[in-house]
């Protein structure tokens, strides 16, 4: 799916003079802290208090308009789809160690296209052993149900409905800092369970060959080598085991792989946070037939805020995905997404943030020659009535160009929502 805020709507707002602090009465940006994360007491979510927790729910409800639905080239379908999206989060404050919980949800109906309706949610706890005053244990289990949107490289335009999935997992990691030294090694597992799919004309297209357990074991060290900066090199071994032997064309999906890299992570009395590194990256398969890869590994995510109102995120990756095994992507082994993100936000009004984003991303198949390059640009802002609702909305534009003519598509989405938090 794709998401995004409305900037029309909250200049609107702005205009009607429907705020109480003007944007220069604001406190100073603490360390670390970005334009969306700071404090604004008088607006921030109360919640509700039991013991050492603290329950914080919040609700929003809406209308999304899009005007590609199935994301073709071509005879483009348009259509309303009304969203809900209920969250609880359940936040710890004990003086030693964390425990925290969260249960999300995220439904939408179409009026026209009810074939395309969806029911997505998470559930996540998460917590923090504090074992002595350098050194913490951490862990986090989830569940979670989705779907793929009609845009998703996976998707096949033949496809009578979203393909929905489980996925379900946990992680648990050890950090440990001696002095300027800082050492972290975690372990993580999931298992990604797909649902077969109708297809248009008749007839199911089994899903049971994506099925897998996907295991993977992180190490890091870091040292400070300056107050603020952090040197690091990480090395993370990774495998992904298929449960069905061997897909309906016969080959065997498991993989094994790794990366090194090396980075820098910065925290400049604030004003720039964030890390990027670079490396290598191998993903070798089991069976002759699927292509293995080995190449560069980048990534990260620098945020600087350029005034006390104004903030600029910038994000790049470049990974390995793993293909749907279906016919229409042949002997492809995997897929290396190369992305480019660069955001802004600033808050106009004490009660009124504004956002862009621009993206550009790069997806090429590992086995065959398509090729695709996906362009996204959305604005937007959210407008805070008062502490317990606000309005939030947005229009986002994205296309989708590559060498299979039939992948290419173009999409606007505009969407208006209102939300409530205690």
């Amino acid at each position: 799916m794709k998401t995004s805020t409305f900037s029309l709507l909250a200049l609107a707002l702005a205009s009607t003079g429907l705020t109480s602090l003007p944007a220069a009465a604001q406190d100073d940006l603490q360390r670390g802290e970005t334009v969306l994360e700071r404090r604004r007491p008088e607006l921030e979510q109360l919640g509700l208090r039991a013991g050492s927790f603290l329950f914080l729910p919040r609700v929003e409800a809406g209308a999304t308009y899009e005007t590609n639905v199935y994301a073709t080239r071509d005879d483009h379908e348009d259509d309303v789809i009304w969203t809900v999206r209920p969250r609880l989060d359940i936040k710890s404050d004990f003086a030693a160690h964390a425990l925290n919980f969260s249960a999300s949800a995220d439904a939408g109906r179409y009026s026209d296209h009810n074939r395309e309706n969806y029911t997505d949610y998470a559930v996540q706890a998460d917590g923090r052993f504090d074992v002595n005053k350098g050194g913490a244990l951490d862990g986090r289990l989830f569940h979670r149900r989705n779907h793929e949107g009609r845009g998703d490289i996976n998707s096949l335009q033949g496809y009578a409905e979203p393909v929905t999935y489980l996925t379900s997992g946990g992680e648990a990691g050890y950090t440990q800092r001696f002095n300027r030294l800082r050492a972290r090694l975690s372990g993580s597992a999931q298992d990604i369970s797909y649902d077969d799919v109708d297809v248009i004309g008749g007839g199911i297209a089994p899903q049971g060959d994506r099925d897998r357990w996907e295991y993977a074991t992180v190490g890091r060290v870091g040292y400070e080598f300056i107050e603020g900066y952090e040197a690091f090199v990480q090395g993370t071994y990774s495998w992904s085991r298929h449960k069905n032997d061997r897909d309906a064309s016969g080959i065997d999906r498991d993989s094994d792989g790794y990366e090194v890299v090396g980075g820098l992570a910065t925290e400049l009395t604030g004003l720039i946070t964030g890390e990027v590194f670079a490396g290598y990256l191998v993903r070798n398969y089991k069976d002759s037939r699927l292509e293995d890869f080995g190449g560069l590994s980048f990534g990260g995510r620098v945020n600087w805020a350029v005034t006390q109102l104004t903030g600029i995120s910038a994000t790049a990756s470049r990974q390995v995905r793993e293909t749907s095994a279906s016919p229409g992507f042949g002997t492809a082994s995997s897929y290396t997404r190369t992305l480019f993100a660069l955001g802004v936000d600033h808050e106009l009004l004490r009660s009124l943030v504004l956002n862009g984003r621009l993206q550009y991303r790069q997806d090429d198949f590992n086995g065959n020659d398509r090729n695709d390059k996906v362009y996204t640009g959305s604005v937007g802002g959210t407008y805070q009535m008062n502490r317990y609702l606000y309005l939030t909305g947005g229009y986002t534009y994205e296309k989708r160009n590559s060498n299979l003519s039939a992948a290419e598509y173009s999409d606007n989405l505009i969407y208006l929502r209102v939300g409530a938090q205690m």
